[in-house]
């Protein structure tokens, strides 16, 4: 039973974690932006939609945009996206702001999708035995000790590194994937402290 249940956390821990990691809504404006419009900011960009009603007039808009505003593109329903990311932003303007988040995504970025490798070793480690096979025994103790703390640890310390690098602007709360990130650093720290602190046969 304490294998299944830890299988099951290091699971959903690898799932919240990539979702997390690629996920676009980190931080989102704390007030409601005009109807049409929206708004958000990953890990390593930002992004804007706005509707444009059809998708001829979004198309139109696309080709008279700026590249130096970023990538833009439209979908089916005529919403225009434009992208860029914190490090061209960097680039072009060498703002402190721009590359502060270029700095605290990459430190994000690193941490995130080392947990995730992290989580996806555990939950290998627990799910085959299962199924009866026994390609990850080898592994030794160590090993399993340490990619059992690292996969909420690491993820923990790329969200800690995202968050103090971010500026004081008052506008933006955290998103959902921020929060999936946090519940996916704690359900692996709490898988690693259930197989450390807690018996078999509890």
């Amino acid at each position: 039973m304490k294998n299944m249940v830890m299988a099951g956390m290091a699971s959903l821990c690898l799932v919240l974690g990539i979702m997390a990691a690629m996920g676009g809504t980190w931080l989102v404006p704390e007030e409601e932006m005009d109807e049409g419009m929206d708004m958000g900011m990953g890990l390593t960009d930002y992004w804007l939609s706005m509707d444009m009603e059809d998708e001829t007039t979004c198309e139109q808009m696309v080709d008279m945009s700026d590249d130096e505003m970023g990538e833009a593109e439209c979908d089916s329903d005529g919403v225009m996206t434009m992208t860029m990311t914190f490090s061209d932003i960097c680039d072009d303007t060498d703002e402190d702001e721009a590359c502060d988040m270029a700095t605290g995504g990459m430190i994000g970025t690193i941490g995130m999708w080392a947990g995730v490798v992290c989580a996806l070793l555990v939950a290998l480690t627990l799910i085959l035995p299962m199924a009866g096979v026994d390609a990850m025994d080898a592994m030794p103790d160590m090993g399993k000790m340490i990619t059992s703390w690292g996969a909420g640890a690491l993820m923990l310390v790329g969200i800690l590194g995202w968050y103090m690098m971010l500026p004081d602007d008052g506008e933006t709360v955290m998103g959902m994937s921020c929060m999936m990130a946090i519940g996916a650093a704690l359900l692996g720290l709490a898988a690693a402290a259930m197989d450390q602190f807690m018996d078999a046969d509890e």
